[in-house]
């Protein structure tokens, strides 16, 4: 796979409506770094055939515990699972390399000591780009930044109760925004059993204010098609091959 943000983004896309969350989901059973399913190209057969049969009103990602069961772990992803398998996709061609699942808080510093990108801290930027990575100290989740939209919210991807999905930010005040609206509208066109089950897509605005924000430099992912520079809607479009 080439490595660009819009791949980046496209695999990203790849659970959605197909992966269930699982807490530890993407880890190994040692819970120190990339389980089997997260260093694998595409989606794991397990992953699909726990969403078909457990994908329902009320899923409740508690009752599959992999402290008490840790055959759970391989069937579905949690945040830092979701991302670290977008990462191996994006940067491998085979299964079984090197795996990027870490802490939350952790795998942001692990790709700036790695030389592929920079970091800045919560707080210390209000600029979001296509294919920026969301983690860090003050929360125990990541994203995948996928716009910032034109009233200031922000569309992304993540892995978040109760699966994997597109959602977008609230306003400070709790109400719907640009974002919000968006990722109703395709998560609504483009899953729609997904989105019957699982309708809720908004997440609150702290989620642009308590994230640190790592960025690929250009000569480790490229742009090609100049995703960080497309409307939100655009983007959207171009992801879902709409003409």
């Amino acid at each position: 796979m080439e490595r660009t943000i819009g791949n980046f983004l496209k695999t990203a896309l790849l659970p959605v409506g197909k992966v269930l969350y699982i807490y530890g989901g993407g880890w190994n059973e040692e819970d120190k770094g990339a389980g089997e399913e997260a260093v694998m190209l595409g989606l794991s057969p397990k992953w699909e055939r726990f969403y078909r049969e457990n994908a329902v009103k009320g899923y409740n990602y508690r009752d599959y515990n992999y402290i008490n069961n840790p055959e759970s772990i391989h069937m579905g992803l949690d945040c830092s699972g979701y991302v670290g398998w977008t990462l191996y996709n994006l940067f491998n061609d085979k299964n079984g390399g090197r795996g990027f699942v870490d802490k939350s808080t952790v795998i942001c510093k692990n790709l700036e000591k790695s030389g592929l990108g920079s970091l800045k801290a919560s707080g210390q930027t209000t600029d979001f780009l296509a294919g920026d990575i969301m983690g860090g100290e003050k929360t125990e989740h990541i994203f995948i930044c996928v716009s910032k939209c034109s009233d200031g919210s922000l569309l992304l991807l993540h892995g978040s109760p109760p699966a994997p999905m597109l959602s977008g930010t609230l306003s400070p005040e709790g109400e719907k925004t640009e974002s919000s609206v968006l990722a109703e509208k395709y998560m609504k066109r483009e899953y729609p059993r997904h989105f019957e089950l699982f309708p809720r897509v908004n997440r609150p605005f702290s989620y642009l204010t308590d994230f640190n924000r790592f960025r690929f430099y250009d000569s480790v992912v490229s742009d090609p098609e100049n995703y960080k520079s497309l409307s939100s809607e655009d983007i959207l479009k171009a992801l879902f091959s709409e003409e």
